[in-house]
C-alpha cells in the first residue's frame, strides 16, 4: 500500500527521482502522471491528483531529472532517451496498480515511447500531445531554447500564451504576467534550459499503429501552437483503440483550465476500462 507520502527512487548514487504515489481502493485504476518539459509534480497534486483520490483511484506523480525535486548527477543528460528510461525504471519500481499512463503534451510522447519499450500500462491518456516531425516543431522546439536563454520560462510563456490559451484564461492570467519590469535571462547549466535544449531529440516518429491499448485523446481547439488537425487526425486514424475528448473552449493545459471537468473525463474513462477489462476475463478467472 502506498501512502502518498513524497519520497525518492534512487536510479543511482547521484540520481533519484522524486514520487508522490497512493494506491487505490478497491482494485480502481492508478493514474500514472508524465509531466511535460515545464510541469512538475506540482501539476497534479495542487488539484487533479487529490480530486481523483478522493474518488477513490490511485495517483502516482513524479518529476524527470531536472524538473522539481528529482536530483542528478554530472553526467545526467536531462534528455527524451534518460527520460523514457526514468518513467520505465520508476513505473517497474513502483508498480502502480492497473496503471493508466496521463501524459500532457510532450509527456505524451514520452509515455507512449515508455510503454513501446515495455513499461506496463493498462491505457493510454493524451493531453494536448498528438503531432508528427517536421519544419513546426522544429521550429518551436529552437524558439523555446532561445527564449529560455533571452528571459528563462516567463518570457516563453508570456511569448507563447496567446496561442496557447484562450480568451477568458488570458483575462485571468494578465494581471500576473508581462512584467513591467522585463525578464531575467536563464544561465546554460538551469535544468529548465538543459531539458529544452534536449527536447531536440525528442523522436515524433511514433508508429501508432503499434498503440494497442485503449487510448484517450484530449484536444484543446484553443491550443493553436502545437495543434495542426489534419495531423491530429491523422495520427488518430492509426491508433487502433481510440476515443477522443474535444474541449472547444480550452487550450494547452486543460486540467489547469478545467479541472474538475478533466477530472470527470478521466473517471469515466477509467470506468469504461474496468469494464472492458472485465468482460474479457477469461471465466473462472
Amino acid at each position: 500500500m502506498k501512502t502518498g507520502d513524497p519520497r525518492f527512487v534512487e536510479i543511482n548514487a547521484e540520481n533519484a527521482i522524486h514520487v508522490i504515489h497512493t494506491s487505490p481502493q478497491d482494485g480502481k485504476a492508478t493514474f500514472v502522471f508524465l509531466n511535460s518539459m515545464g510541469a512538475s509534480t506540482a501539476v497534479w497534486e495542487d488539484e487533479i491528483a487529490p480530486l481523483l483520490r478522493a474518488r477513490g483511484f490511485g495517483t502516482l506523480s513524479f518529476d524527470y531529472r531536472g524538473q522539481g525535486q528529482s536530483t542528478y548527477g554530472a553526467a545526467a543528460t536531462l534528455e527524451p532517451a534518460e527520460i523514457i528510461a526514468d518513467i520505465g525504471f520508476t513505473v517497474a519500481q513502483e508498480q502502480p496498480e492497473n496503471p493508466i499512463f496521463v501524459g500532457l503534451s510532450i509527456g505524451g510522447l514520452f509515455a507512449v515511447r515508455s510503454w513501446l519499450n515495455g513499461a506496463a500500462a493498462d491505457a493510454m491518456v493524451l493531453v494536448n500531445t498528438l503531432r508528427k516531425p517536421g519544419a513546426q516543431v522544429d521550429w518551436i522546439n529552437e524558439l523555446e531554447a532561445r527564449l529560455i536563454a533571452m528571459g528563462g520560462m516567463p518570457l516563453v510563456l508570456d511569448v507563447l500564451r496567446p496561442v496557447l490559451s484562450s480568451c477568458e484564461q488570458l483575462e485571468v492570467l494578465r494581471p500576473s504576467h508581462l512584467p513591467e519590469d522585463g525578464y531575467t535571462p536563464w544561465p546554460p547549466e538551469h535544468p529548465r534550459r538543459r531539458l529544452a535544449e534536449g527536447v531536440h531529440k525528442a523522436d515524433w516518429g511514433v508508429p501508432w499503429t503499434q498503440l494497442s491499448i485503449p487510448t484517450l485523446v484530449f484536444t484543446g481547439l484553443h491550443d493553436r501552437l502545437f495543434r495542426i488537425q489534419s495531423d491530429v487526425d491523422g495520427i488518430l486514424a492509426e491508433i487502433p483503440d481510440v476515443q477522443t475528448i474535444i474541449y472547444p473552449d480550452g487550450g494547452h493545459s486543460l486540467h489547469a483550465e478545467y479541472p474538475q471537468r478533466f477530472v470527470d473525463d478521466l473517471v469515466r474513462f477509467a470506468d469504461a476500462v474496468a469494464a472492458k477489462r472485465t468482460l474479457q476475463r477469461p471465466v473462472g478467472g
